[in-house]
């Protein structure tokens, strides 16, 4: 074999295994599925929904109506900023889906296997239940 062929072998191999180990530390999303989502308000009705996390990203949907808020009840999808066994947070893009409407990060802790809370930075309590 020529010195060419084996070090082109060698920077495939090389390159494989670096893939490899970076798709290995990534590994599957430990909150991956569809959630119950409840969102306490303190001035208005509760809000209540879904959410569906797909490794690092998903869909926020709320069922909400709200005639001085044209966001509200949108379906827009999340991007996963950390996800972990103890900890979710992700970013409700809903600018994607109407100019306008206000991003917002969802910060959650793991309650128990099936619950995870969290706070918004407007105060309202976020709890999403494994469906």
């Amino acid at each position: 074999m020529s010195r060419f062929a084996v070090s082109s072998m060698l920077g495939v191999v090389v390159a494989l295994g670096a893939y490899s180990a970076v798709a290995w530390a990534q590994g599957a999303n430990p909150h991956n599925g569809t959630w119950k989502l409840l969102l306490q308000t303190p001035k208005v009705a509760d809000i209540a929904g879904t959410v569906e996390v797909k490794d690092s990203g998903g869909t926020w949907h709320t069922v909400a109506r709200n005639s001085q808020d044209i966001c509200a009840g949108r379906d827009a999808p999340i991007v996963v900023q950390t996800a972990t066994p103890e900890e979710l947070v992700f970013r409700v893009m809903r600018s994607k889906v109407m100019t306008g409407c206000p991003d917002f990060r969802v910060p959650l802790k793991r309650v128990d296997d099936k619950n995870l809370e969290g706070v918004l930075v407007n105060g309202y309590q976020v709890k999403l239940t494994r469906q």
